[in-house]
Order: structure tokens, then sequence, then C-alpha cells
């Protein structure tokens, strides 16, 4: 994956628009998870940076209200790459980054779930299906608590709870996430979510810590069906998804 500097001296010649480079630019930092939004200040001083010419900032900032690719991020005056647009733009500048995202099926999770959500949850689940594809079955266990854990914090930030979990300028471990959920009156889980989160738990700790265990198809078999059920739960109530999963 290039940095900033390389992927805007590949864009140079591309006889693009500021407006364009502004956009690049915001898709080059979602992929690259560099920074979620950019003001148009930003971009302008971004972009100078990399010695192209300074847009001016109003001007950029209408242009980038009008794009038909961005949608208003959550600071003030900022903009993020609308998540319908990504695609376009993976074909327009993927080849730039120099990596080629493999196709995978939906062998763990399946792909529609993420489409058109988050960008980072679409590339999580994308990653857990390819790791289990490919056969890295230390990645793919990783990677499912990783995704249970973020769809936890989730949760809680659309309840409008998360101070409930935070620890300093963080959120709790991942034990501690499940311990509080679990025993939540507000947040209610199905009766056995919490034993599939300790399974998950498990699993991917032992992947990431174990020092000589190895991670082997059946052991994210195992849990396989469970985790899909399990991560229903979490992407409705943080409002993810809009299908409520069976029984709920």
């Amino acid at each position: 994956m290039q940095d900033r500097a390389t992927f805007c001296r590949r864009i140079a010649p591309l006889q693009l628009s500021h407006v364009e480079r502004a956009v690049a630019l915001l898709w080059f930092y979602a992929q690259t998870q560099q920074f979620e939004e950019r003001t148009a200040a930003e971009l302008a001083d971004d972009l100078h940076e990399e010695k192209f010419p300074r847009p001016r900032v109003d001007r950029l900032n209408s242009e980038l209200t009008a794009s038909r690719q961005t949608i208003r991020g959550r600071r003030a005056k900022s903009f993020q790459i609308d998540i319908r647009r990504i695609a376009d733009l993976d074909s327009t500048y993927g080849g730039l980054l120099g990596v080629v995202e493999a196709d995978v099926d939906g062998l763990v999770l399946p792909v529609d779930w993420f489409k058109g959500t988050r960008l980072y949850l679409d590339k999580m689940a994308h990653q857990i299906n390819g790791c289990y594809e490919y056969g890295f079955y230390d990645g793919c266990a990783v990677l499912c608590r990783r995704l249970m854990e973020s769809l936890i914090v989730e949760t809680y930030i659309k309840a409008g709870l998360h101070q409930e979990i935070k620890t300093g300028a963080g959120f709790r471990m991942l034990d501690g996430l499940i311990s509080h959920i679990r025993q939540h009156k507000t947040i209610v889980l199905s009766r056995n979510a919490p034993k599939t989160m300790e399974a998950v738990k498990q699993l991917g700790d032992t992947a990431a810590h174990d020092r000589t265990y190895i991670t082997q198809a059946r052991d994210i078999d195992d849990t396989r069906a469970a985790f899909r059920r399990l991560i229903q739960e979490p992407m409705y109530l943080a409002g993810i998804s809009k299908t409520a999963p069976a029984g709920a």
C-alpha cells in the first residue's frame, strides 16, 4: 500500500480537476483508514503539501458539496466518500495502490450484509471470508473477534451509552465489553449470544496469543453458524442492518 506522496504522484498525470483530486484523496484516506473525513481546507492543504496548486477553499467546499461522490462528515464542514460510489472509485484508482483485491465468496459471512453499510465493516468481512477461503485460519479467527468487538462498541454508540464502556481515551477490553453487555438492562441480547461471544473471543485469543497452536478450518467451522447468528444482533441493534435477526 503506497503512502500519500506516492499516490499523489500517480494521479498527477491524470489531468484531474481540483475537486476530482480532492475526491481521489478522500478515497485514498478511506482505503488506508488514515482519515474518515476531511474539510475542504484540510484537503486543499493536503494537495498543496503534495505540490499540487492549492485550490480556493470556498470553491472547493462548494464543489465537494455538489459532488455526487461525497457526503457530509460528522465534523463541521467535513466530507467523506459516499459509500455508494466506492466501487466506481475503486475501479478508477484501485490500480494505483498496487494492491489487487481478491474475489472471495461469503463462506463465513454473507457479502450482502455489509455492502452499503460502513466501509471498515465491509473490508473486515471481506478479509474474514478471504482468510477462510485461502486457509489463513489464524487471521480469520482474529478478525472474527475484532468484528464482534467493533459491533459491540457500535451498539453502545447507537444507544447513546458509549460512556458506560469508556476507559480513558478508549473502550474496555473485549472481556469487559462482554461482561458489561450480558448484564445490560437496555441492550438485550438473545439467550445464547454471550456464550457465542465467549467462544469467538477464545478462538481469536488463541489464534493471536498461543505460541505454538495453529488454528484449523474445523476450529472456525465449529463456531461459524453461531457466529453468523450472533453478528446479526449487534448489526441490527447498532442500526447497521434494518433486518431483525430471527427470534428478535
